[in-house]
């Protein structure tokens, strides 16, 4: 049975003063509530998924109903409150962003939730955070050095070990409020709102100086340089490059402080003459053209599929040495895909293609079984370039 103590801990329940009331067998009662919850969760993300697949409101608002019923008796208020919003808006808000918002980020809460309630119930153990930080130190600067935009050989060695953890902290400072800095740049840019904008950039550029990824900084400093003085349209054609610029930065430094050996996806890394097997799951024509004209008179075969369905068909049959994956797909997402490739026993490098640079959502990319990462627009250089590293 989870402790009053270990219960208050998990910050999706607000037991504070509640928890404080209940007896033995209230707590023996709620403690049998949060394993029902947990013993439901796959059924139930099962059934709400399928749901949605089908575009079935009518099942979906049963389910969600349901599920709503049990975050209140276990007081996950907030995540209650989320299930209520998207009930109402059920039938009212377009499909897509219905389906994005439960499948990346619902459904994820609520996974976090019954994982959080398993590590206090000791079901899942966590690595202790000394073994953590002896561990991974020294990889850490080792793949951050490898980190092109950060401008830190002859900076980080010099770095004692305080002075690492507090860059460590400045490096997480700008991955946890990139996501929210990107939108409110992204509003500022739409209105036209340049005392806004050169405010956001300039918040930005102090932290890029911090991490020392000097060239983008520099980079910043001219944009707010020449922003009201130059036409709109250039200003928002910089701006698109310097977002994916951004993105691409956060999700670099989120992987490299992964415990997890990314050069190794494959014994052929960086060998190119023999040709190499692409397979692409994407569900626009549009990207699907632009990755053949990437890689015409290469030594890359190109497969393309607009769906999960066909690419695990042609899996059945043929192989690959790398997938290139949408994560945002009607029917079976980019996640689930990558999840079902693994589950079948392939190995071989996952990139997935996204526009997303949130740590929730690069955590359930690599869970599933991401590799790497590129940003949307695609960039033809940083395209061959991140294939080349693992194939």
């Amino acid at each position: 049975m989870i402790s009053k103590e270990k219960l208050l801990e998990i910050s999706e329940l607000n037991l504070t003063g509640i928890i404080d009331k209940m007896n033995e067998i209230d707590l023996k009662n709620y403690n049998q509530l949060l394993y029902t919850f947990i013993d439901n969760l796959p059924e139930q993300d099962k059934r709400i998924k399928t749901a949605l697949e089908s575009k079935n409101y009518d099942a979906l608002n049963k389910h969600l109903t349901a599920v709503k019923g049990i975050l209140e008796k276990i007081h996950a208020d907030e995540i209650t409150a989320d299930c209520a919003k998207q009930i109402t808006s059920l039938g009212v808000i377009k499909h897509e962003k219905l389906d994005a918002y439960m499948r990346h980020y619902f459904l994820f809460s609520l996974a976090t939730l019954a994982e959080d309630i398993q590590k206090a119930d000791g079901k899942i153990i966590e690595p202790k955070k000394d073994d953590t930080k002896n561990t991974g130190e020294k990889v850490s600067k080792d793949k951050l050095l490898a980190i092109h935009e950060l401008k830190l050989t002859g900076i980080i060695d010099k770095m004692d070990d305080n002075g690492f953890m507090d860059y460590i902290q400045q490096l997480n400072s700008f991955t946890e409020n990139y996501p929210e800095q990107e939108e409110n740049i992204k509003i500022a840019l739409k209105s036209a709102d340049y005392d806004t904008l050169k405010k956001l950039l300039s918040d930005v550029k102090d932290t890029l100086e911090k991490i020392h990824a000097d060239e983008m900084a520099q980079e910043c400093a001219k944009q707010i340089n020449v922003i009201g003085k130059t036409m709109h349209e250039k200003i928002e054609a910089f701006m698109r490059y310097f977002l994916s610029s951004l993105s691409m930065l956060s999700i670099d430094i989120q992987m490299a402080q992964k415990k997890i050996d990314l050069s190794k996806s494959s014994p052929n890394a960086g060998l190119a003459p023999m040709e190499k097997k692409i397979l692409a799951v994407d569900d626009t024509a549009f990207f699907q053209t632009i990755l053949k004209k990437v890689f015409q008179n290469t030594n890359y075969k190109l497969t393309c599929f607009p769906s999960g369905r066909e690419a695990l068909k042609f899996l059945e049959k043929y192989t690959t040495d790398i997938f290139l994956l949408d994560i945002e797909m009607p029917g079976m997402d980019g996640f689930e895909l990558a999840a079902r490739i693994r589950e079948k026993g392939h190995k071989e490098p996952i990139i997935f293609l996204t526009g997303n640079a949130k740590k929730q959502h690069l955590a359930k990319a690599v869970e599933a079984g991401a590799t790497d990462f590129i940003i949307k627009p695609i960039n033809k250089e940083i395209l061959i370039t991140k294939i080349r590293k693992y194939i």
